[in-house]
């Protein structure tokens, strides 16, 4: 027995719903129109205001990686193990 939709009339397998092509349609903005305009804004401001704004936006565009001190002796090295879920 094949089961059937909550909803048999709705929308055709594939089709994107309105909130998520206006999703797309920003994404496309932000990654075309929006970096061009921060990109001219950035360039125009003073080396310490482009710092702090710049460190900002990169925070958003790669994601943060630990920072880590590791401290030995001659008589006991360090060993680092890297996993892939941190």
């Amino acid at each position: 027995m094949e089961s059937q939709s909550g909803n048999p009339a709705g929308r055709p397998l594939g089709a994107v719903g309105e909130k998520a092509e206006l999703w797309n349609q920003l994404g496309e903005f932000i990654v075309t129109q929006g970096a061009q305009r921060a990109m001219e804004v950035l360039a125009e401001m003073e080396n310490e205001e482009f710092l702090k704004n710049y460190m900002t936006m990169l925070e958003y565009f790669k994601p943060k990686q630990a920072r880590n001190v590791h401290a030995s002796d001659s008589n006991s090295p360090v060993i680092v193990q890297i996993h892939g879920n941190i």
